[in-house]
């Protein structure tokens, strides 16, 4: 049987399973380059307080959270720069980007996605792939990971990057 992840309100205490926390508001104003990306929001009423994955469940060679934050800031400041709403000065929104990008990506050892069921490396992700006319074959144009399935337990997964252990330098 699998362990359940738990998450602890920032704000008021609350304490339950992370699966119950909602999803996080203004997550861009809340959650700056370098934080801990939060499990979601308090499911209190009224509270609108981070839920954060209690300690023995954060994983430090898990990049997916830094990730996730920096693809949301990315849209966000895409999103600023066509409405024309950024808020000057943009170099330096891109700048901390750029420095979270590489805090986030600077892992050292190469990574692979690890099933949370079972531990399975065989983790697999919808993806668009689009025909390069040079090459002559299909170029990965991007990957779809809010959904994972195991190829081991043939079951819809979360996971967790975990670095190579076995690769040889």
């Amino acid at each position: 049987m699998t362990e359940t992840e738990t998450a602890t309100c920032q704000a008021c205490g609350w304490h339950g399973p992370a699966d119950d926390t909602l999803e996080l508001r203004d997550l861009w104003d809340r959650v700056q380059p370098g934080d801990v990306m939060p499990a979601g929001e308090c499911p209190l009423e009224g509270c609108r307080g981070a839920a954060m994955l209690d300690d023995r469940y954060r994983r430090q060679d898990d990049l997916r959270p830094p990730l996730v934050a920096l693809t949301i800031g990315l849209d966000r400041l895409h999103e600023s720069l066509l409405s024309g709403s950024v808020r000057p000065p943009v170099h330096s929104h891109i700048r901390e980007l750029a420095e979270y990008a590489r805090k986030a990506l600077d892992a050292g050892a190469p990574l692979q996605p690890v099933c949370n069921t079972c531990g399975s490396t065989r983790v697999l992700v919808d993806a668009w792939a689009e025909w390069d006319t040079e090459a002559q074959r299909w170029e990965l144009h991007s990957t779809y990971e809010a959904t994972a399935i195991c190829g081991e337990c043939d079951t819809e997964c979360s996971y967790t990057m975990q670095a190579l252990t076995d690769h040889a330098a």
